[in-house]
């Protein structure tokens, strides 16, 4: 190009800037899709994938919109009581109110939210990955709970239908560790086993169990956050579980049984301190809980949340409870289909040393 082209280019570039905000996107687009990178404007669907958000195809179910509302007497209540506890378990380290305004629509509470990653779990290609973790999980289901639990989607869950199965990873991720936990202590040949679940949310697993085991002799669920209390006493109540289930506030810890099957814990003592794991452990060793199931947020080490964000290894104070590690794996046992899930979640399970 002649230096006179070179000068009227200039001249139209300074006359519109926009052509030289184009030139410079060009440029970076260029140099990072030479590295590997693409990078587009997501769209309305694909930030899903990025936000809390949730499923509203399904509207919600009369009276749920009035009673699930930052001003609920009950809910009310119940801050009020975990506010008056000294117990290390009461206070938050990740869980605080600003995480919760940020990561929690009430009325919406099985969402894409703070209790279950759905959508941005996988980062793109929600379906295709749900898909692989149904069929890796199909394949252990010698309990047949795929035949047996259904997903209705409501309270915003995301579901996905494949033939005339609809799933979500609410349903994916109870059928597999209630099939887990059958296969290692065998909950179903049990006359009547008992289950403590700490760190419940808003009932997941005591609901899927309740209906998968009938028979269940007891589900005791507990949470050191009021508002995962208030939401389970609401989602237990909808669901009419059987009187096997309890939902125990923490501030009435000890109506607690003496002994338990198994106390299990699913991606709740990560975002807890270690102070608090220690006090909940404690609360464990004194009582006759023959098993206690972990599933941590973090690969290969079981890891707490302070303060400030920094982590410490809780290992040492399970065993000092009084357990031993009898079986660690991860949750999807394809290795090829666990790759193409993008998802390396691990369940450790203690026996109660002898």
């Amino acid at each position: 190009m002649s230096s006179s082209a070179n000068e009227f280019v200039a001249r139209v570039k300074r006359a519109n800037p926009s052509l030289v905000a184009g030139a410079v996107k060009r440029r970076v687009q260029s140099g990072l899709a030479r590295r590997g990178y693409l990078v587009s404007r997501i769209d309305d669907e694909g930030r899903k994938y990025f936000e809390v958000s949730h499923e509203g195809d399904v509207p919600l179910p009369a009276g749920a919109e009035e009673a699930l509302r930052a001003d609920n007497p009950r809910l009310a209540e119940l801050v009020e009581q975990y506010n008056a506890l000294t117990y290390p378990s009461a206070v938050p380290t990740q869980w605080n109110d600003s995480f919760l305004k940020k990561n929690l629509s009430l009325a919406w509470f099985r969402g894409d939210n703070a209790y279950v990653w759905q959508l941005r779990l996988f980062t793109g290609g929600a379906k295709t990955r749900n898909y692989l973790a149904m069929l890796d999980i199909e394949s252990r289901d010698k309990l047949g709970l795929f035949k047996k639990l259904k997903e209705d989607g409501l309270f915003g869950a995301f579901t996905f239908t494949f033939g005339d199965r609809v799933v979500s990873r609410d349903l994916l991720d109870s059928i597999n560790e209630i099939n887990y936990l059958d296969s290692q202590i065998g909950l179903s040949d049990m006359a009547a086993p008992t289950v403590l679940d700490i760190g419940a949310g808003y009932g997941r697993l005591a609901w899927r169990m309740d209906e998968a085991l009938p028979n269940l002799g007891a589900y005791d669920c507990t949470d050191g956050v009021p508002v995962s209390t208030f939401l389970c006493e609401y989602h237990l109540g909808f669901r009419k579980v059987s009187d096997s289930v309890r939902v125990v506030p923490l501030s009435e810890i000890d109506t607690l049984r003496d002994s338990y099957t198994v106390a299990v814990n699913v991606h709740s003592f990560s975002e807890q301190s270690h102070a608090s794991i220690k006090w909940w452990l404690g609360e464990i060793a004194k009582r006759d809980i023959g098993w206690l199931l972990i599933v941590p947020n973090t690969y290969g080490e079981l890891l707490s949340t302070e303060v400030g964000g920094t982590r410490e290894d809780f290992m040492p104070s399970v065993l000092a409870a009084g357990y031993e590690l009898a079986d660690h794996r991860t949750v999807y046992q394809n290795d090829d289909m666990r790759e193409m899930i993008g998802l390396h979640d691990e369940f450790f399970l203690f026996k109660k040393a002898d």
